[in-house]
């Protein structure tokens, strides 16, 4: 109004000396007349302006959404990148540009836009920053940009504190990056939420297991395979904490469910005959393992844990072909996995030596005639003979040259003998009991043998009594002409 009444001031001194008042009248209403039509039309412009931006507009834009939705991409693209240039501070043109740059596959360009989206958002915007930055932390970790997909799950557990996922997610980037002790809380609280979600139960359970906590290890991993029947790794981890109670037929029941997945199997095979290990049955143990072998695929450190278990089943039952075959099958791969050079060393004689193989492997009643004859080829007389177990004889025996007037004066045996074969150092304990042995048999002369070694407290105490010790190397000596 206020340019109105300039407008007519000016026209009035413009006029005043060249037109009649009459005519100025008139002429001045016709300016009037003109300048509030101007108006009207400017106030109406504004309206259909307000009216097109407020209704037209975005209806025009929830149509570009459907249209990315039903594939029509690169059409629905052009136009978001007009209204962007025309609206730039809008957060839901950059978001939708960026869903359509995802479908086309573009991550890097949908990165730049949704960072766009969450520069302008607001809570009243029609998308959401909880919406943005969940498609963000997806983006950064197929991009294995591990601590920027960190960063967006953290600020996500703050918008969305009652969503579990965000909480797992932030647990895993933890403990894939070694933090188990940062991952373990988030893994709680994702079951706190939500006690349903198997997978949280389950990576909670397997830290749990490596710290020792058996008890919390198997209270999450029974729940995850509650949950799921089919999380193998849980049914994996449970046999793990059963083993470990030493509750064999839990564990094998555990270890059973996870070979029915191709990713455990071999592991859970090496699980099983672990168990059948500890229960000393080491011919069922090898048939596992060597099932487990077919599974190990490309991963070095389950072939060796396989070989280093058929080695022990192959020692405890005294095949020293499978044990030294599978500890040098470690050597080419890790000569300095746990005690497999020593354990290469310990039967280096093993490996050359075809007599003491074939002592160690004999059947019982082949190893009692192998220990009588060791004994008559020093020319004793074996008058008593007791097979005490598959790996030790105790032999009574008198000297052969005058047997016969031992027997006819004397009446008693005067040499024992103690023959061991076994891979285990004697113990002074043994060595005790051999004296015990001695004094109430009224023996003078014990001789203990084995294909091992002594302990250091086994040779002091023999060198004040009247026992002779013979080691491997001697033993091996012994064997031949024999074996």
């Amino acid at each position: 109004m206020a340019f109105a009444h300039l407008i007519m001031h000016f026209t009035k001194c413009f006029a005043i000396k060249s037109l009649s008042q009459e005519y100025q009248a008139e002429f001045m209403d016709e300016i009037v007349t003109i300048i509030l039509i101007a108006g009207i039309l400017g106030i109406v412009g504004l309206f259909v302006f307000y009216v097109f931006r407020m209704y037209f507009i975005p209806k025009k834009v929830d149509e570009l959404a459907k249209m990315i939705e039903s594939g029509q991409v690169v059409l629905a693209m052009k136009k978001l990148l007009h209204l962007v240039e025309e609206d730039d501070h809008n957060p839901y043109l950059h978001f939708l540009l960026g869903e359509a740059y995802l479908k086309t596959g573009q991550q890097s360009e949908a990165l730049m836009e949704y960072r766009q989206s969450i520069r302008y958002v607001t809570k009243d915007s029609k998308v959401k920053e909880e919406t943005i930055r969940s498609r963000m932390a997806k983006l950064y970790l197929e991009a294995r940009n591990y601590n920027e997909a960190k960063k967006e799950f953290l600020i996500l557990t703050k918008l969305a504190p009652n969503v579990a996922e965000n909480f797992y997610e932030v647990g895993l980037l933890f403990e894939n990056a070694g933090l188990t002790d940062k991952a373990l809380p988030y893994y709680n609280q994702a079951t706190k939420i939500k006690p349903t979600h198997s997978d949280a139960q389950y990576h909670s359970g397997v830290i749990h297991y490596n710290l020792k906590n058996i008890r919390d290890a198997k209270e999450a991993l029974t729940e995850a395979v509650r949950i799921n029947s089919k999380n193998y790794g849980a049914h994996y981890y449970l046999g793990q904490c059963h083993r470990s109670q030493n509750e064999t037929d839990a564990a094998l029941r555990e270890f059973e469910a996870a070979t029915r997945d191709d990713q455990w199997r071999g592991r859970a095979l090496l699980g099983k005959g672990s168990c059948f290990f500890d229960k000393e049955q080491y011919r069922k143990a090898i048939a596992e393992f060597e099932q487990a072998l077919n599974f190990a695929g490309g991963s070095n450190d389950l072939k060796m844990n396989i070989y280093y278990f058929m080695a022990a089943s192959g020692e405890r039952l005294r095949d020293f072909n499978v044990a030294i075959s599978n500890w040098e099958k470690i050597m080419e791969i890790n000569p300095g996995y746990r005690d497999v050079k020593d354990k290469l060393a310990t039967y280096e004689e093993f490996r050359t030596h075809d007599s003491i193989k074939d002592f160690m492997i004999a059947s019982p009643g082949r190893f009692e005639k192998i220990c009588r004859d060791l004994v008559e080829k020093e020319n004793y007389t074996v008058t008593d003979l007791e097979v005490k177990s598959d790996s030790m004889v105790v032999i009574v025996a008198t000297d052969g040259s005058d047997a016969s007037a031992a027997r006819r004066v004397a009446k008693r045996p005067t040499t024992i003998f103690f023959i061991y074969r076994t891979t285990d150092e004697i113990p002074e304990k043994d060595l005790r009991l051999m004296h015990e042995s001695m004094r109430s048999r009224g023996i003078t002369k014990g001789v203990c043998m084995t294909t091992s070694d002594f302990t250091a407290q086994a040779e002091l105490f023999s060198q004040s009594r009247p026992i002779e010790l013979r080691d491997k190397k001697d033993f091996i000596n012994r064997l031949r002409g024999v074996v």
